[in-house]
């Protein structure tokens, strides 16, 4: 059985762009006492469906620790690279992170910009946004929740390994395992959920303001996204 290898000709792609606007920077990290060492973090950490609050000081640093690059480069290909918390095939890292936040009495959806450690509100229309937090709420009830979903950029793998598919879902695990540990360390239980409201979320993307196309199709392989996880905190 054969597994991904690097292409003989890895080729160049253009990766998505997110249409949104209102920049909101992350609180800043600061360095506190540690909260658990590491071993009790492991020992500790569970998938909890109990949901509660979380704050913008613990979601940024939940964000900082377990997705923020700490080195950035270009490889022998001309692709930026990246180094984190989370091991990736290649420094690759075809996932990004969205997350729904909820301001006052309404939800909004940002992508999670690690450069810049900050949150980008995307260009989407209220009506498509409610009915799918709708159908996320069918099934389950998030109240003040935050809720961080796993969109893919394959082609950021694609365009070097054969058998990238199973090196994405690799990536996916491990990102998420990073995740769930820092959110044990700042004392924030979470749990992974996959696929939830996931043909509302296509409708939602695949319309005018769109944020991807979440399947693939001859013309459009390139933008081939799709949920992957969601998170809910609790105190």
């Amino acid at each position: 059985m054969s597994g991904p290898s690097i292409l003989d000709k890895p080729f160049s792609f253009e990766p998505y762009r997110y249409k949104g606007k209102n920049v909101i920077k992350l609180p800043e990290v600061k360095k506190t006492e540690q909260q658990m060492d590491f071993l009790e973090v492991l020992s500790k950490r569970r998938s909890v469906k109990k949901l509660g609050t979380c704050s913008m000081d613990a979601l940024s640093q939940i964000l900082y620790y377990a997705v923020k690059p700490y080195c950035i480069g270009i490889d022998d290909y001309g692709v930026t690279v990246y180094r984190s918390a989370a091991p990736s095939a290649g420094g690759r890292h075809p996932i990004d992170v969205l997350v729904g936040i909820k301001e006052r009495d309404e939800r909004h959806l940002y992508l999670y910009q690690p450069l810049g450690h900050s949150l980008k509100r995307l260009d989407v229309t209220d009506e498509l946004q409610n009915n799918f937090y709708k159908d996320v709420e069918q099934t389950l009830p998030f109240g003040e929740s935050i809720l961080l979903w796993f969109s893919v950029q394959y082609m950021r793998t694609a365009s070097k390994y054969s058998d990238y598919m199973s090196l994405v879902w690799r990536d996916v695990g491990a990102q998420l395992c990073c995740l769930q540990q820092a959110a044990k360390y700042m004392g924030q239980d979470s749990c992974p959920i996959g696929y939830l409201a996931e043909k509302s979320f296509q409708m939602m993307c695949l319309r005018k303001g769109k944020i991807c196309l979440l399947y693939p199709c001859q013309t459009c392989q390139e933008f081939l996204f799709e949920i992957c996880a969601i998170l809910y905190y609790c105190p």
